[in-house]
């Protein structure tokens, strides 16, 4: 029976194999984490805000129509709606641009250095 102290050779080359694929695996998630804590790109911006906008603007004039087929306001309803969903655009494109700003993704100053 071997005492506990003495270390086992065969175990040796286990521990270093074991320690060569956890290196690599750390290697491996520290190059996921950089790759995505990257600024998104411009079209990705330009998408999202794109969206954010239309969005609004649709369901705006969408409730703006079911407005005027339930009350019969024929053009007021539509015109109401889209007026609505253009502020509504506006506003979700501020927030999505302050909430780009605050993980620091647009990568502009912020003018003091002027």
């Amino acid at each position: 029976m071997p005492r506990r102290d003495t270390p086992d050779p065969s175990n040796l080359i286990d521990r270093d194999d074991f320690e060569r694929r956890l290196a690599a695996k750390l290697d491996a998630r520290r190059a996921e984490e950089e790759k995505a804590n990257r600024p998104p790109s411009g079209w990705a911006l330009g998408i999202r805000y794109g969206s954010e906008f239309a969005g609004g603007v649709l369901i705006g004039a969408g409730l703006g129509l079911l407005l005027d087929w339930w009350l019969g306001w024929t053009p007021w309803g539509l015109l109401g709606g889209m007026v609505l969903g253009f502020a509504a655009g506006v506003t979700n494109v501020v927030r999505a641009a302050q909430s780009v700003n605050a993980e620091g993704g647009a990568g502009t100053s912020s003018g003091d250095d002027a």
